[in-house]
């Protein structure tokens, strides 16, 4: 079984690409540095409850879209 983080990540990189969004126009859209959005798409970084919801926000869903079923 994957890891929390990698599942999370995955999920965050799957809405990023549903909006045809490169790394770098995500990471400017969200305020975050797109080495970050690398390392939390790959499963690398431990997200805070902050970045998750900015994560969410950005992407247009709900933070339980980003960790249901996980």
């Amino acid at each position: 079984m994957q890891d929390i983080l990698t599942l999370v990540g995955k999920r965050v990189r799957a809405y990023r690409k549903k909006k045809e969004w490169s790394q770098d126009v995500f990471a400017d859209k969200s305020g975050l540095h797109r080495a970050q959005v690398g390392a939390i798409e790959r499963g690398e970084r431990n997200v805070t409850l902050k970045t998750l919801k900015t994560l969410a926000d950005t992407l247009g869903v709900h933070v339980r879209d980003l960790v249901c079923d996980i």
